[in-house]
């Protein structure tokens, strides 16, 4: 399992159960995600039939300060059903009377005549008056609500139809225990009434409004889908609900999109200045007849003081022209959308994004998984985005890419955690491999030191030598190998001399090949020319040294020689072979020779073995070249080998003049070979050069 799967996977589990409970920060969290969308996205505002008749300052600084005479808004309304419009929506609540009415008046003067106090108590009351005007026009009047301690004000006789489809909404819907409204004599002149509740997000922003609110179990419609019902001349509004919650809103056969909770999105749109008309350009008439034809207007007051600003995605608004959005959002078909299955997709979402980010990034490499991880933060986003352009639809992908961005960090974090503990211990690792090469090339460096230490570096030769010249040279393997040369005078006629090569590397082999050259010197200081007896009794001794070191372990060992005895006076020279490469023979007149026989197996390999003795009579001149398999193994650096058929041909022009220059010829032609390449195996020759005396030629002769 990857580093972190499982933290991971224990995150992604209570980041996904935080967001089945939904606590309130995380509701506010996806709320502005829908805010962000609506600021970058703001819907295109298009001049269109909702219009607002504002009192404003304007008209405040001309008709002095709110609450107006009703006469005076009565005269209003009349300008505006003068507009044909379609429809009047007023948010406002004529909750009390009129204090400016005559009878009102003469209650608040007691000083005023008896006679004057009676014929202004036989006017009527201001609210006739508007009561006359609303009818002149389809109005629909705003209802508020109030808590335990509000006075309720008794309602209209006129109920809204309200048909119910599935299940019963009021368990989902807002319940207040009081409603305001305005008198009577005002409802009963309109067409009806519609709640004016707001109901802002816990963060005071309003983003969605109610379409239906609940008191003492009776459904009251908004003022936007009252508004909607009255233009439309539907006699009810339906709502659908079912176990999850409210689905819809209805006005005859059209359908407003709801959350679960009955609550409809507008999709706002900046504010502009086309939407609003002074009321005091319409009681004045300056204002262009027909502005206001087959509209839907909106009755509010938005002077200083005593306009109801709301905070929205877009920035403060007026009340009365939030109601203006929502209408706006819901004659053009603009209603976001937030379906209950939408809750369900977020939480998918969340999984496949966790799951994704867990087990298909390239964490190994950190540079490439924080590509693709942000590559699928911009697939959630953008598909929320195109969502919200396309569909309308309310889809928070902020809080999936936030999850997933909690959980690439938990994998993150710990695949780094992982490389910086995996990088300690190559670390670890690597520098130990340091102190046990250090070691080893210590220990090899040693080994290679008493190697060459064991081996004769005096050669003889004229003058202290005027018989004889002998030359060799050796070159380790980076490994230490098993290589050997030794050259002794028996007595001052005879010269005894070995080549060998012990199988394996290293400081094993070096043992080896020590413990080997004092057996060959050894034996054949007693044996003298008595090779065989003195290969018999080395064979012996090697092969008991070679189980001693299987049985502690090791690798059985074996060793290749070419050991001869030159006579110094005669040139006879007696030699065997047990297992190594043939010596060759160099002449100044005659081809190239080889000094082959019978042999035998190496030392130490086959136990009681009979070595035969061969004998070759040596002319005046002659040099005897010996090598092991380094020479002919050696390695370029395509891997080709050195090889016999090189040696032979090089041997055959190979300089006769002395044993040192022979050896360095095909030295150098080795190094020229090689070109660099590292030594596999040792390359060891020895070169015996025999000169004689001038009573050796007649004994040659003979």
């Amino acid at each position: 399992m990857r580093p972190g799967c499982a933290a991971a996977l224990a995150v992604l589990g209570l980041l996904v159960l935080v967001r089945i409970l939904n606590p309130r920060p995380i509701e506010d969290f996806r709320l502005r995600s829908f805010d962000l969308e609506q600021q970058i996205m703001p819907r295109q505002y298009r001049p269109m039939p909702v219009r607002i008749v504002a009192i404003d300052e304007h008209s405040l600084a001309k008709y002095g300060q709110w609450p107006w005479p009703r006469t005076l808004v009565a005269r209003l309304v009349r300008q505006i059903a003068a507009e044909k419009l379609r429809v009047l929506g007023v948010d406002i609540i004529f909750s009390e009377p009129d204090s400016h009415s005559p009878r009102n008046i003469a209650k608040e003067i007691p000083d005023l005549p008896s006679e004057l106090a009676n014929e202004l108590g036989k006017l009527p009351d201001n609210e006739a008056a508007l009561a006359d005007a609303f009818r002149g026009i389809p109005t629909v009047l705003g209802i508020g609500v109030g808590d335990q301690g509000t006075l309720e004000t008794p309602g209209p006789s006129r109920i809204t139809i309200i048909r119910q489809s599935g299940a019963d909404p009021r368990p989902f819907l807002a319940d207040y225990p009081h409603l305001i409204r305005s008198l009577p004599e005002l409802g009963g002149a309109a067409r009806g009434a519609g709640s004016l509740v707001d109901n802002p997000d816990p963060d005071g922003m309003v983003r969605r409004a109610p379409m239906f609110i609940v008191s003492e179990a009776n459904l009251i419609p908004a003022l936007s889908l009252e508004m909607v019902r009255v233009a439309a001349g539907a006699g009810s509004v339906g709502i659908v609900a079912d176990a999850s919650g409210i689905k819809s809103v209805s006005v005859g056969d059209i359908d407003f999109p709801t959350d679960r909770t009955g609550r409809a999105y507008p999709h706002f749109s900046k504010s502009f200045e086309y939407r609003y008309l002074s009321a005091a350009d319409l009681i004045d008439r300056t204002q262009p007849a027909g502005d206001l034809q087959g509209a839907f207007v909106l009755l509010g007051v938005t002077g200083q003081g005593w306009v109801d600003l709301q905070q929205t995605p877009l920035g403060l608004m007026a009340g009365v022209e939030v109601h203006a959005q929502l209408l706006e959002s819901m004659l053009t078909g603009n209603l976001l959308r937030r379906p209950h299955f939408l809750e369900w997709l977020e939480i998918i979402t969340m999984i496949v994004g966790g799951l994704l980010t867990i087990f298909a990034l390239p964490y190994s490499r950190p540079a490439a998984a924080s590509i693709a991880f942000a590559a699928l933060v911009v697939i959630i986003v953008a598909t929320a985005f195109a969502g919200f352009y396309l569909f309308n639809l309310l889809i928070a992908g902020t809080f999936p890419a936030v999850s997933s961005a909690v959980v690439f960090s938990v994998m993150l974090a710990a695949n780094l955690r992982s490389a910086e503990a995996a990088r300690n211990l190559l670390t670890e690792q690597l520098e130990h491999e340091r102190e046990m090469e250090a070691r080893l090339d210590g220990e090899l460096n040693a080994a290679r030191s008493i190697q060459m230490g064991l081996l004769p570096h005096k050669f003889p030769g004229p003058p202290q030598q005027p018989d004889v010249e002998v030359f060799a040279l050796i070159e380790p393997a980076r490994m230490v190998g098993g290589d050997l040369y030794d050259f002794l005078l028996l007595d001052p006629h005879r010269l005894a001399f070995a080549i060998a090569d012990v199988s394996g590397k290293g400081v094993p082999a070096a043992l080896f090949m020590a413990m080997t050259k004092e057996v060959l010197r050894d034996t054949t200081q007693r044996h003298a020319d008595a090779l065989d007896r003195a290969f018999a009794e080395a064979n012996t001794k090697i092969g008991a040294a070679s189980n001693d070191m299987f049985g502690e372990g090791a690798d059985m060992m074996f060793v290749t020689v070419f050991a001869g005895v030159l006579d110094l006076v005669s040139g006879v020279l007696t030699y065997v072979n047990a297992g190594h490469e043939s010596p060759f023979v160099l002449r100044r007149s005659a081809d190239l020779q080889e000094l082959s026989g019978q042999g035998g197996p190496p030392l130490g390999a086959v136990d009681d073995f009979v070595y035969p003795v061969e004998r070759r009579q040596l002319s005046r001149g002659d040099i005897v070249l010996l090598y092991t398999d380094g020479v002919t193994d050696a390695e370029d650096e395509r891997q080709a080998f050195y090889g016999m058929a090189r040696l032979r041909s090089l041997l055959a022009s190979a300089p006769v003049t002395g044993a040192k220059d022979l050896v360095e010829f095909v030295r150098g032609d080795i190094r020229t070979f090689v070109s660099g390449a590292e030594h596999a195996d040792d390359v060891t020759m020895l070169a015996i050069r025999w000169i004689g005396t001038d009573s050796a030629d007649s004994i040659s002769a003979q």
